[in-house]
């Protein structure tokens, strides 16, 4: 049985497909650099040139969840934590004394000791600087880990070429 191809149609066969090979690399490889300002500018748009759309989602998350945290820790820092106060039963006021003439006779003060006492004991919650602390060192670590991940992953797989 003749052989199907000749020797001059497998060298051309072969020569088209180097070519091909050398077009599909240069193509497919991505450049660690483009990888790390696209996650720069935005975390996960590296990720996503790399064509890892899991992590680029996980750290679009991440960014976003340490991005409320942070507002929600400042927002609660400017006006105060949200509290559920109770509807609080109206006391009937202690009757003053007056005299004929409609001067008040001996008003009872507080004791000074009773007035330190009482603010002491309304302390500020640290919910909101603990809320800013995570949501700022979230944002600052997920961003910076997104870059360093994006050109990790880009010369990996410029090694796997």
């Amino acid at each position: 049985m003749a052989p199907v191809l000749t020797e001059e149609e497998k060298k051309k066969i072969e020569e088209e497909e180097e070519t091909r090979a050398r077009i599909r690399l240069k193509y497919e490889r991505k450049s660690s650099g483009v990888a790390g300002v696209l996650s720069s500018v935005c975390p996960g748009l590296g990720q996503i040139y790399n064509g890892q759309i899991g992590k680029a989602t996980l750290y679009v998350c991440i960014i976003l969840v340490s991005l409320v945290l942070l507002s929600a820790g400042i927002l609660f820092h400017v006006k105060g934590m949200p509290t559920r106060e109770h509807p609080v039963a109206v006391e009937q006021a202690k009757p003053v004394e007056m005299n004929d003439e409609g001067v008040v006779l001996d008003e009872q003060k507080e004791p000074e000791a009773q007035k330190e006492t009482s603010e002491e004991g309304e302390k500020k919650p640290a919910t909101p600087t603990v809320l800013v602390i995570i949501g700022a060192i979230g944002i600052a670590a997920g961003w910076n880990y997104s870059i360093k991940d994006a050109v990790r992953s880009a010369k990996k797989i410029n090694a796997s070429y």
